[in-house]
C-alpha cells in the first residue's frame, strides 16, 4: 500500500471514530420513525408539523422512510417516485434542511429487501426492479414470490445486492443525511432463497445436487453469508461517501430472548445475524424492534433489552418503543429500565400525524423537551458545489439552459476550483451561442487542469469557427 493510500485510509478511520463519539457517546438520542404509509413527509406542510412535534415531545432525531418498497421519496434517478408526495417535492432534502435548523437529526430509512407490498400481482411501473430484473425474485421452495407481507428480492443475487447498495449509495452521496438506517435486511422466514440464481450460487458454493430442504443448517449459514455481504458491502459504500454517516438496522426480535444469540428467530429463522454484525464493525448502532407492550409483556420487553444490549453493546443500543399500542406513561417506563442498563437511546414507532402522535406529547413535553441537541452534519463548500452541480447537470440535461447556467454559477461561487464546473458552464455558453464566455470557461477549466482535453477540444473547436 502506498504511503497516500495509508493516509488516506487512517483519514477515514478517524473521520469514523470521532463521527461515532460525537454522535453515539455525547447525548441520548431520542428517536422516531416516520412512514409513508401515512401522512407525515408528503408535503412542506406536513414535515414543518412533524418538526414540531419532534421538538415538542423532546425528540431529536427523525428517521424518515425514503424507500418503502423499491421506490423514492426523494430525487432519485435509479427508483421510482413514491407515491402521495406533493409535486416535485423532495422529503428528505427538505426535511434535511429544516430539521437541522433545529438542531434534529436526520436518517435515511430505507427499506432494503422487500421491494413490494401492494397488489399481489406486483407493480404495474415497467421501471420498477421487480419487473426489470424478475429473475431477482425471492422465491419460497414451491416457487412462490409472496411472502405474507409482500414480494423481496432474494439476498442471495449478487446482482440485487450491488443494485440496492448503489440506492443507499446514491443517498450517502448526495444528501447530507446524519445516518442510514436499514429495515427488512434479512429474509421474511426460512422457507424462503429458493430463485434459480441463488440456488445456482449455493450449488456451485457448496458442491450440493440438489434443493435443500428449508432447515438445512448448510443452507441457513450459506443464506446468513448473503445477507451479511449485503450489510458489509453498504457499510463500507456509505462509509466511503461519508464516513460520518450512522450506520443502523432495525433488527428482529421475535418471540423469547434465549441466552444463546443462535436460538434466536433473528438468527435460525430470517437469517439476521446482527450480534456477529455488530461485533465486527458491520454496523454502528443496533435497534431492535422490541415492540412489546408494557401492559402485557414487560418482562418479555426487558430481557430482550438486556440480551441485545449484551450482544451489541450497551451504549450502540436503541430499543424500538411500540408507540401504537401504548400509553405515554407506558413508553416512559420502558425508556426509564433502558437508561438503567446503559442504553444510550429510544426510537418510537411509528411517529406520523394523527391522534397516536398527539396523543403522548403533553407527557413526553413534560418528561423529556427540550431535547439535548445532538450534532447534525453539515455539508462543506465542497460537498454543497457539487450537489449544486448535479442540479446543473440535470437541468442542462433537459435543455432548460439558462437554469443550467445558474446553477453552475453557483457551484463555482462555492467551490471556485471546481474545474468541471467550469467547462460545464462553458458548454451551457456554447448552447446559447454565446462564444466568447464559452471560450471565457474553457481557458478557465485549463488554467485550473491543463488535462482536461475537452476543455481543448472545445477550443480548437471554436478556433476553426472563427477562421
Amino acid at each position: 500500500m502506498t504511503l497516500r493510500k495509508t493516509l488516506v485510509t487512517a483519514l477515514c478511520i478517524l473521520a469514523t471514530m470521532t463521527a461515532m463519539t460525537s454522535i453515539v457517546g455525547a447525548a441520548e438520542l431520542r428517536g422516531a420513525w416516520v412512514t409513508t404509509w401515512q401522512h407525515g413527509i408528503f408535503t412542506p406542510n406536513e414535515v414543518d408539523a412533524t418538526i414540531a412535534a419532534a421538538k415538542k415531545a423532546g425528540i431529536n432525531a427523525l428517521y424518515i422512510q425514503v424507500r418503502k418498497f423499491a421506490d423514492a421519496y426523494y430525487d432519485s434517478k435509479i427508483e421510482p417516485r413514491g407515491s402521495n408526495l406533493a409535486p416535485d417535492f423532495d422529503a428528505l432534502a427538505y426535511t434535511i434542511e429544516k430539521a437541522h435548523a433545529e438542531g434534529i437529526q436526520v436518517h435515511a430509512w430505507v427499506v432494503v429487501y422487500r421491494a413490494w407490498c401492494g397488489a399481489k400481482t406486483g407493480p404495474t411501473d415497467p421501471n420498477h426492479v421487480i419487473n426489470k430484473h424478475p429473475d431477482w425474485v425471492l422465491l419460497n421452495k414451491d416457487g412462490g414470490n409472496w411472502a405474507g407481507e409482500g414480494i423481496y428480492l432474494d439476498p442471495g443475487v449478487p446482482e440485487a445486492r450491488e443494485y440496492i447498495v448503489s440506492v443507499i449509495e446514491d443517498i450517502a452521496k448526495r444528501y447530507n443525511v446524519d445516518g442510514i438506517n436499514y429495515d427488512y435486511v434479512r429474509y421474511p422466514g426460512n422457507q424462503w432463497g429458493y430463485s434459480e440464481a441463488a440456488l445456482k450460487r449455493y450449488y456451485e458454493a457448496t458442491g450440493a445436487t440438489s434443493k435443500p430442504e428449508t432447515g438445512d443448517a448448510k443452507w441457513l449459514q450459506w443464506k446468513r453469508e448473503q445477507v451479511t455481504a449485503f450489510v458489509k458491502m453498504s457499510y463500507n459504500r456509505i462509509k466511503a461517501a461519508n464516513p460520518k454517516i450512522v450506520v443502523s438496522a432495525a433488527t428482529i426480535c421475535f418471540g423469547g430472548a434465549p441466552s444463546d444469540f443462535t436460538k434466536t428467530s433473528a438468527y435460525s429463522s430470517v437469517c439476521q445475524d446482527w450480534k456477529m454484525w455488530m461485533e465486527q464493525g458491520m454496523l454502528d448502532i443496533n435497534i431492535p424492534m422490541n415492540y412489546k407492550p408494557e401492559d402485557k409483556y414487560a418482562k418479555a420487553f426487558r430481557l430482550w433489552a438486556d440480551s441485545s444490549g449484551k450482544w451489541s453493546g450497551a451504549d450502540k443500543t436503541y430499543q424500538g418503543l411500540d408507540a401504537e399500542h401504548q400509553t405515554a406513561e407506558q413508553l416512559i417506563a420502558q425508556i426509564k429500565y433502558c437508561r438503567s442498563i446503559g442504553q444510550k437511546g429510544f426510537l418510537l414507532f411509528p411517529f406520523n400525524a394523527g391522534k397516536l402522535r398527539e396523543g403522548i406529547l403533553p407527557a413526553f413535553q413534560k418528561e423529556f423537551s427540550p431535547a439535548p441537541r445532538l450534532p447534525v452534519n453539515e455539508l462543506d463548500a465542497k460537498d454543497e458545489s457539487r450537489r449544486v452541480y448535479d442540479k446543473g447537470i440535470e437541468l442542462a440535461v433537459a435543455w432548460k439552459i439558462e437554469e443550467a447556467i445558474a446553477q453552475f454559477k453557483k457551484a463555482i461561487e462555492l467551490d471556485p476550483l471546481y474545474s468541471d464546473a467550469h467547462f460545464r458552464l462553458g458548454r451551457c455558453y456554447l448552447k446559447v451561442k454565446d462564444y466568447p464566455a464559452a471560450k471565457t470557461y474553457f481557458l478557465k477549466t485549463l488554467e485550473l487542469d491543463p488535462n482536461y482535453k475537452e476543455a481543448q477540444k472545445e477550443l480548437d473547436l471554436l478556433a476553426m469557427q472563427k477562421n
